[in-house]
């Protein structure tokens, strides 16, 4: 009777564990559910009193990171609150959770700084003058988000314990062979910013190179090269690098 008694006793303790388990993951998701459709809207609302809507928009991207940290977290009290987790049980579970927290939080600084670069980019630059920004912002935001995941993973994997000394070894080894690859294409860039910065030639501009051998109406300035239609109809393609270089006449200026 004693022996029924105790397994009696033991089952219920584990029930009642599930069941208090569960209860705490329905309570999460009912917080959720409040926050994504109460909370999130109120604060949307408030925040698009701002000029030119950029805090609406950067509250927007961190919708999904903040619903997600709400999963994590609940299901870190779902484990840790109902059962009795030994010390190495616990100690296993904060690492997961703490690399989970490091993840989301490179997906936060992403999705942040890629919101930042776009409303920029619809925003302001349409309004300056120069299409500088127009042209260097999209790249910027690639090499930005791209930068901010890279670091992100390497951070992940010291928090996972795998030894990041060699890989980065080996980033900067791939690294410098794939410049020394590309330098033509690197050159040609760089001087697409320069020619980009000047602001000497726009698409519309007669222009003529140095000599007369080439000349015509540009139609786009872009970073590895500038195009021209001449008179005769023919479309050439110039490096930037030698564009650079280049003694250019532009019969559309000054006006």
């Amino acid at each position: 009777m004693k022996l029924d008694t105790l397994i009696f006793t033991v089952g219920n303790t584990e029930w009642i564990d599930l069941i208090e388990a569960l209860g705490i993951a329905g309570i999460g998701i009912l917080v959720i559910l409040a926050f994504r459709k109460i909370v999130f809207p109120i604060m949307m609302r408030l925040a698009r009193i701002s000029q030119f809507d950029l805090n609406g928009r950067i509250i927007g991207s961190i919708k999904l990171p903040i619903t997600l940290g709400m999963i994590i977290f609940g299901g870190y009290l779902a484990l840790t609150i109902p059962f009795a987790l030994s010390s190495d049980q616990l100690e296993s579970v904060n690492h997961i959770i703490g690399v989970l927290g490091v993840a989301l939080g490179v997906i936060t600084v992403a999705l942040i700084t890629s919101t930042a670069f776009s409303w920029y980019i619809e925003v302001i630059a349409p309004r300056t003058q120069s299409t500088l920004d127009e042209q260097l912002m999209p790249l910027l935001r690639r090499m930005f988000v791209g930068t901010i995941y890279a670091l992100g993973g390497l951070i992940i994997l010291d928090q996972m314990n795998i030894s990041i000394s060699p890989l980065i070894a080996g980033l900067g080894l791939g690294g410098l062979a794939v410049a020394l690859a590309i330098q033509p294409t690197l050159a040609n860039v760089f001087a697409g910013t320069y020619v980009l910065a000047e602001g000497v030639i726009k698409p519309g501009d007669y222009i003529e190179l140095e000599g007369g051998e080439t000349g015509g109406s540009v139609i786009d300035v872009g970073w590895r090269s500038t195009r021209i239609r001449t008179w005769t109809n023919n479309l050439v393609v110039i490096p930037n690098s030698r564009f650079a270089e280049t003694i250019i006449t532009n019969y559309a200026e000054p006006h």
